[in-house]
C-alpha cells in the first residue's frame, strides 16, 4: 500500500498557554499519521504526554 501524504497539528498546553505546530507526515493512514504525529511530540519536541491536548491529520490536498 502507498503511503500519502498527511498534515497533521498538535495542540498542547504550555505554562497554561495553548500552542500548536503542524508537520508534514507521510503514512498509510490517518490514524498512523496522527500516531506518528503523538510520537514527534513527546520525543521529538520534549512534550510531556499530560500537556497534549489534541492530534489532528488530514489529507494534504496539494500531493495526492
Amino acid at each position: 500500500m502507498k503511503s500519502k501524504t498527511y498534515v497533521a497539528t498538535v495542540t498542547y498546553r504550555d505554562d497554561g498557554v495553548y500552542q500548536s505546530f503542524t508537520l508534514e507526515v507521510a503514512a498509510k493512514n490517518k490514524i498512523q499519521a496522527r500516531t506518528i504525529a503523538y510520537s514527534h511530540a513527546l520525543f521529538e519536541k520534549s512534550i510531556g504526554i499530560r500537556s497534549i491536548y489534541s492530534v489532528s491529520a488530514f489529507k494534504h490536498k496539494a500531493r495526492r
